[in-house]
């Protein structure tokens, strides 16, 4: 757990979390829109769904660390070639790409391979904490990363972010990276086997059949608008609470508790999961986030968006996590991989349109009022699938598609 958290932290924080403060020092450095800048997200959503069935291929297939130490490199030399950049197109090609293929190489695939194969009574409790990290980034990088922005400059602030990525996670990758407890002698929970370790299973599941199960689109329909929500809001939320005449580092201190409050919710409502219906933990959270989204249009102060912050953030926080949750426990940890693979690309609409979206209502009405409203609609999709959804207690055989 404590690898995956660290692994996490770091790539969703610098890439994803960090976004938001990249968005106006980029715009006027590249003297372009903030919607031009927010299209980098779609370049990378796009690419990521491109790719994410073949690097969760390459997660069953190949040696974890190499595969970890590859992606970790894509992450650290996107970063700091970021520092070189004279045009948007340049912005497009290093970040959408480069870094995006850094992304997924570090984040979900290998993160909840790890845990669905290294836990199973206790699995919602181990993603929880794991996750933890994602959110913890944004309450620990985000304001570091707009220091380093107004201190450093943002070329110089790009190479220091880098260079820092890939000091900390390639040693950590040699260290601790294994695949499956078999490997080690054990079980999954951490308990000795009695058995000779073996290798597991070989996955059941191709893209194909995973894509033509109601399940995959089910959950798909409830992660999406979720996914979708939690980037409107938080990527655009430097930029609404500085336009309400918010100072930047009060800004961020906005999205640091907003992160504070989804790392603690991805563990209490990862224990939960363990413990309660899986359906009503999901709907707990949808219901914390469009309650957050609701609070965050009643109040622009900073003290009611602080507000706001506490209780979206619980609602987020919880999202991450109980998507791989219902991954694992309708299919199974050894077809998680392909099924999670496969599920990436049908998530990848929600994330292509969120922020562009919001923020070409911005550049129409002058602000993200609107946005944020248009929100509602997508969290009732989400709560439709949801009751549609039928949560099994042993996963889903090969062959199941209806």
């Amino acid at each position: 757990m404590g690898f995956t958290f660290v692994m996490q932290f770091i790539a969703m924080g610098l890439v994803y979390y960090s976004f938001g403060v990249y968005l106006k020092p980029l715009a006027e450095a590249l003297e372009t829109s903030r919607f031009s800048i927010s299209l980098t997200l779609s370049i990378e959503a796009i690419v990521v769904a491109c790719v994410a069935p073949m690097i969760a291929r390459l997660y069953a297939e190949v040696q974890i660390r190499r595969m970890l130490t590859l992606g970790t490199c894509a992450l650290a030399f996107g970063l700091m070639s970021m520092s070189l950049i004279q045009e948007t197109w340049q912005l497009y090609v290093v970040f959408g790409g480069g870094v995006a293929l850094g992304l997924v190489s570090l984040t979900a695939i290998p993160s909840n391979l790890l845990l669905a194969n290294w836990f199973d009574r206790r699995r919602g409790l181990a993603m929880g904490i794991s996750q933890f990290g994602i959110s913890i980034s944004a309450a620990v990088l985000v304001p570091v990363v707009t220091w380093l922005f107004l201190t450093l400059g943002w070329r110089t602030a790009f190479v220091v972010c880098g260079a820092a990525a890939g000091l900390v996670l390639v040693p950590m990758i040699w260290l601790f990276a294994v695949k499956t407890p078999e490997e080690v002698g054990l079980s999954p929970d951490g308990t000795f086997s009695a058995k000779a370790p073996k290798a597991p299973e070989p996955v059941t599941w191709t893209f194909r059949q995973a894509l033509a199960t109601r399940d995959v689109w089910l959950i798909t329909l409830i992660v999406g608008p979720c996914n979708l929500g939690i980037a409107s809001v938080l990527l655009s939320l430097p930029a609404y609470a500085t336009d309400l005449g918010i100072s930047e580092m009060r800004a961020s201190s906005v999205v640091a508790l907003t992160a504070v409050f989804g790392a603690i919710a991805k563990i209490v409502l990862g224990m939960l999961a363990d413990r309660l219906n899986l359906k009503l933990v999901v709907a707990l959270a949808v219901l914390f986030q469009v309650l957050g989204v609701v609070l965050l249009l009643l109040n622009t102060s900073y003290e009611g968006m602080l507000v706001a912050a506490v209780v979206f953030g619980f609602g987020y926080g919880g999202t991450a996590p109980l998507w791989a949750i219902l991954l694992a426990n309708q299919f199974g940890r050894e077809s998680f991989p392909t099924i999670m693979g496969a599920n990436m690309p049908m998530l990848m609409p929600f994330g292509l349109i969120a922020l562009p979206l919001t923020n070409w209502i911005f550049e129409v009405q002058g602000s993200y009022h609107s946005a944020y409203v248009s929100l509602i609609g997508w969290y009732v999709l989400a709560a439709l699938a949801l009751a549609l959804l039928p949560v099994r207690n042993q996963p889903r055989q090969q062959g199941q598609l209806a």
